[in-house]
C-alpha cells in the first residue's frame, strides 16, 4: 500500500499546486489487477466535473465518451503527449502510460476552454434544446482557461506516468496472463533457434518449464504436438519471406530448419492448400497481405 499511497500523495501535490482536474485512464483492465491499486486511484478513475456530469446524463453522450477511448489509445500510442477535445468541447492534456507501444493508460489533464469555437460547435451538438442553456452555463462556471504552460505540467505528469507504469509492472500475472506470457517466450525462442535442431529439452530448460506445461502451451486444436507446433511457426515466417524477399523457395526452407526444400513444399502446402511456389505468384501482389 506505501507505493500507492505515494502515487495518490503526488497526485494530490499536482492539484493542489496546479489546481488540475486529474483522471486516470485505465485501457487494460490493470486498476482491477490488484486490490490496493483500485482502492488508492478509485477517486481518480472518472471526470467527475459537474459538467462532464451532466452530458453523461443522457445514455448517447456517455457512450460517446467511452467510444472516445478508442481515439486516444490510437494517439497514445504515437505521441509521447498531446492536447485532444472531446465531443462535449472540453479540452484535456493527455500523457500516456505506457511501454513502447502497449498503452495501459494515460492520464488526463481536462476540463481546458483552449478552443472556443470547436467548443461552441461541440455544445451545440452535444445538448438538444432543451439541455443546451444549462450545458453552457455548466461549462462557463467548470471549465477554464490554462494558466500553467503545459512545458512546466508536462515534466511533472511524464514522472507520475512512469511511476504508475512502475507499479502496473510490479502487478503478480494471473495463470492466464502467466500462460499468455509463456507462450509468446516459446514463440520468440523457437524464432531466435528456427534455423537449429529444436528439441523439448532445450525449451523447457530455457523457459525453466517443465514438459506439462510446455504441452499446455502448444495444445490446439490444430497442433498434434511439439514438431507440429515448429513448423506451424516455421510455416508462417516463410509468408512472410516469400511475399516480402527475393529468396528462393529452397533457400527459404533451409533458412528455416527444413530438411530440404521437398519436406517444406510437402509441411506448407498441407497446412496453406497450396505451394510454396503458387503462393509466392498468386500473392506476392496483394495490397493486404
Amino acid at each position: 500500500m506505501k507505493d500507492y499511497k505515494k502515487a495518490v500523495q503526488y497526485i494530490e501535490f499536482l492539484k493542489r499546486t496546479y489546481g488540475l482536474d486529474i483522471t486516470i485512464k485505465d485501457y487494460k483492465g490493470f486498476v482491477y489487477e490488484n486490490e490496493e491499486m483500485e482502492f488508492s486511484l478509485r477517486p481518480y478513475l472518472a471526470h467527475t466535473n459537474p459538467y462532464c456530469m451532466y452530458v453523461k446524463e443522457k445514455e448517447e453522450s456517455y457512450n460517446k465518451c467511452l467510444n472516445n477511448n478508442k481515439e486516444l489509445i490510437e494517439e497514445c500510442k504515437r505521441k509521447d503527449y498531446f492536447f485532444h477535445i472531446c465531443h462535449a468541447g472540453i479540452c484535456e492534456l493527455i500523457i500516456p502510460i505506457k511501454e513502447e507501444k502497449t498503452v495501459f493508460g494515460s492520464i488526463n489533464i481536462s476540463h481546458f476552454d483552449l478552443y472556443p469555437d470547436k467548443t461552441k460547435k461541440a455544445i451545440e451538438l452535444t445538448f438538444e434544446k432543451e439541455r443546451r442553456e444549462e450545458g453552457k452555463r455548466k461549462f462557463k462556471i467548470f471549465a477554464r482557461s490554462a494558466y500553467v504552460e503545459s512545458s512546466t505540467l508536462i515534466p511533472s505528469l511524464e514522472l507520475l506516468s512512469q511511476y504508475l507504469l512502475l507499479l502496473i509492472q510490479k502487478i503478480p500475472l494471473n495463470k492466464e496472463q502467466q500462460e499468455e506470457l509463456k507462450e509468446k517466450q516459446l514463440r520468440a525462442y523457437i524464432k531466435n533457434n528456427i534455423s537449429k535442431k529444436i528439441v523439448a529439452d532445450d525449451i523447457i530448460s530455457n523457459l525453466n518449464i517443465n514438459r506439462t506445461q510446455l504441452n499446455t502451451l502448444i495444445r490446439t486444436k490444430d497442433v498434434k504436438n511439439l514438431r507440429d507446433y515448429i513448423n506451424t511457426i516455421r510455416i508462417e515466417m516463410s509468408e512472410k519471406l516469400l511475399l516480402e524477399t527475393k529468396k528462393t523457395p529452397k533457400e527459404i526452407a533451409l533458412s528455416l530448419g527444413f530438411k530440404g526444400y521437398r519436406h517444406f513444399e510437402n509441411i506448407f502446402t498441407a497446412k496453406l492448400n497450396i505451394s510454396p511456389k503458387d503462393y509466392r505468384k498468386y500473392y506476392k501482389n496483394e495490397k493486404y497481405y
